[in-house]
């Protein structure tokens, strides 16, 4: 299990869904909110990127990662 600054530098590539940042036992809610606002700030680089046709085929997650901060920010 990837601890959390190797989850900061790569929420997606750590996690397969947003949910399972949830999901874990051992991050406090204060770290469930910075790694899900990294992979917002990551999601948004990646919808910029593929406005300008440079980016790949990815399944945008934006609106349940929003979901899971907004739950957290409660």
């Amino acid at each position: 299990m990837a601890d959390f600054e190797t989850c900061m530098r790569n929420p997606a590539g750590t996690f397969g869904e947003p949910e399972d940042v949830m999901n874990r036992t051992d991050f406090s809610k204060e770290q469930k909110l910075k790694i899900l606002k990294q992979w917002r700030y990551d999601e948004y680089e990646t919808e910029v990127a593929d406005q300008e046709n440079m980016g790949g085929d990815k399944p945008d997650k934006l609106g349940e990662i929003n979901n899971l901060i907004l739950q957290l920010e409660e």
